[in-house]
């Protein structure tokens, strides 16, 4: 049995929930029964179309000239692949991307893979998200650990998230 206190208290969702009071936003985080690690996963667990899961995909860029990496967030339906190329000169840095390991994923996000919410991001943090999501009058995105998710519109998820919108970055 989950313990769901315990998700909530993890550092995760507090770090949501943290974000959450203080921008005064009034979203539910929801404990599932079983994981949202994959789009497929949360999708059965929650009980809507796999395009309706928010997938986050972190890359790092690495510069070219300056060898600088920069933290990217890709936020994909969970329908979709992400066109890694299309991403990369959208960015519009001389580089490379790359998909960093897990501690990149936690030192740059605070979060781990299979929980990366697109929610309490550092200020630097480069969010480009799928414009195929606005399809859909709910989305499902990770807050902050794979048994944890929460609901939001799709202009919502936007504004939150401080992301770019793109119909070039999913195929």
């Amino acid at each position: 049995m989950i313990d769901k206190t315990k998700i909530l208290n993890s550092s995760g969702p507090k770090k949501v929930s943290k974000y959450l009071n203080e921008n005064n936003l009034n979203i539910d985080l929801v404990v599932l029964d079983t994981t949202a690690r994959t789009a497929e996963d949360a999708a059965r667990s929650i009980g809507v179309q796999v395009g309706a899961i928010v997938k986050s995909l972190v890359f790092n860029l690495k510069e070219d000239l300056t060898g600088y990496d920069h933290m990217i967030l890709a936020l994909i339906a969970g329908d979709q692949k992400c066109d890694t190329q299309a991403l990369e000169k959208l960015t519009g840095y001389d580089g490379k991307l790359l998909r960093p390991d897990a501690d990149f994923v936690k030192s740059k996000t605070g979060y781990s893979i299979g929980g990366v919410s697109p929610l309490g991001l550092p200020p630097d943090a480069k969010v480009y998200v799928d414009k195929s999501l606005n399809r859909f009058d709910e989305i499902w995105a990770a807050a902050g650990h794979p048994f944890c998710v929460y609901k939001c519109a799709y202009n919502e998820l936007i504004l939150h998230s401080k992301g770019i919108e793109s119909d070039l970055i999913s195929v």
